[in-house]
């Protein structure tokens, strides 16, 4: 007979996005699960095939849902998934497998905290996060929704009002192994940058929408370009800080446009602001912040 346990380890081995990723479940128990990711090109950043951003915050996301997941009653149909994702990046992981723990600080009624921690073969840590998880029958769920106001619409034609250019380097950037193969750069200028996301299978969650961590992917990459978008392109060393994502609704499938500006910039760090909003509906998917830094360094030749 199947445990509690090893049916929410097959559902998490099931899911599209985690088959995409190429995340394993090394152990999972009460309040904490283990995975590992084996190195692969289709994850990374050029050059030097570092770990994207995304992946450190998808495998946080992964981690400590799974934890907090393990003391659920799998049989129960539930409202659930993550609410907030905070993650802070330290290292930068190289041409490596990495590991990814996730552990419940506190477990609520409703709402479960736990953390997460990437880190590679030899203990170094990578990047660290906090993952805030809501679970709710869904008939109780249903029933406190009924009052809630309709959800507004964001204008996203209104964003940016010229032709949409992704810029010599935002074509460069959009063919990079990860960014490439999960959203497109439609534009970035001045500041700004849209980015969009299809409703491609591999990046859902078992419920038919993006999954948390291909969310947190894209809003890492908008806010990055944002700040791209304001230096020249040359031969410079950037890297993200942290970020922190609120989600507000399921994407239901619909493709997802980030909305992405800076909103300072100071020496070398770049603080922005990104919305994800469904393209069709214009609902307000997920907001966050992302602090980005690019040192310019030699200009490349014209």
């Amino acid at each position: 007979m199947t445990t509690p346990l090893e049916r929410w380890r097959e559902r998490f081995t099931a899911t599209p996005y985690v088959q995409r990723i190429g995340a394993e479940v090394v152990e999972l128990a009460s309040d904490r699960a283990m995975l590992r990711l084996p190195f692969r090109e289709e994850n990374t950043n050029p050059p030097g095939k570092a770990l994207h951003g995304g992946v450190n915050a998808s495998l946080i996301a992964f981690a400590g849902a799974l934890a907090a997941e393990a003391e659920l009653d799998p049989e129960v149909e539930y409202e659930a998934g993550i609410v907030d994702l905070s993650v802070v990046y330290l290292a930068a992981a190289v041409g490596e497998e990495v590991r990814a723990e996730g552990r419940v600080l506190r477990r609520g009624r409703e709402i479960v905290f736990a953390e997460g921690r990437v880190t590679n073969a030899s203990g170094r840590l990578l990047a660290q996060g906090l993952v805030t998880y809501r679970a709710v029958p869904r008939d109780v769920a249903e029933r406190a929704a009924v009052a809630d106001p309709p959800p507004g619409r964001i204008d996203t034609a209104s964003f940016v009002t010229t032709p949409y250019d992704p810029s010599p380097m935002g074509r460069s950037l959009g063919r990079a192994p990860f960014m490439g193969s999960i959203l497109s750069i439609d534009h970035m200028a001045g500041g700004r940058a849209i980015l969009s996301m299809e409703a491609k299978p591999e990046l859902l969650d078992a419920a038919g929408s993006h999954h948390a961590g291909a969310l947190a992917a894209l809003l890492d990459s908008a806010g990055a370009m944002a700040s791209w978008s304001l230096v020249p392109l040359g031969l410079h060393k950037a890297m993200t800080p942290g970020i922190q994502i609120a989600y507000v609704a399921p994407s239901h499938g619909e493709r997802v446009v980030a909305l992405a500006r800076n909103l300072g910039k100071h020496a070398e760090t770049f603080s922005n602001r990104v919305e994800l909003v469904g393209a069709e509906s214009g609902r307000l998917i997920a907001h966050g912040l992302l602090t980005y830094r690019i040192v310019v360094g030699e200009k490349l030749p014209s």
